[in-house]
């Protein structure tokens, strides 16, 4: 689900559930760790000011403090504003690690046409982004 993002244009705001931020904040950590290493500095300061907004939509959340680790309890709703391009680089690290993890994308349910084969966690999160960015 899309929503504006307080009125800011340049902001897409999304509503997922925590456990999805989650994912996609390990993701985005996964990336920064290794960019600030041998990366572009671009995407170090992407990533940082990701995990950024969704900390600050962790912050914002009634229930912050009533999950793990000071998250709100994963079964809930979070809404994080990122501009689209953002949403892009997102939906791009999703898929990158995915294949990292399937080594090179063998075997991958989303990504060996075997229908038998389970959808992973990380494709799932990146297709529903797709799907919502695409409404937006």
């Amino acid at each position: 689900m899309t929503d504006p993002a307080n009125g800011n244009p340049d902001l897409l705001a999304l509503i997922m559930l925590v456990e999805d931020w989650l994912f996609i904040d390990g993701t985005i950590d996964n990336t920064v760790a290794i960019a600030a290493v041998d990366g572009p500095d671009s995407a170090v300061e992407q990533g940082h000011s990701i995990r950024e907004a969704g900390w600050a939509a962790t912050r914002a959340h009634p229930r912050n403090k009533d999950g793990w680790g000071g998250w709100p309890p994963t079964d809930d709703e979070i809404t994080v504003a990122l501009p689209p391009a953002a949403w892009r680089f997102v939906v791009q690290e999703l898929y990158r690690w995915e294949q990292v993890m399937a080594d090179g994308g063998a075997g991958v349910g989303a990504d060996s046409g075997d229908s038998e084969v389970p959808e992973t966690r990380g494709f799932a999160v990146a297709r529903r982004l797709v799907e919502r960015l695409g409404e937006a």
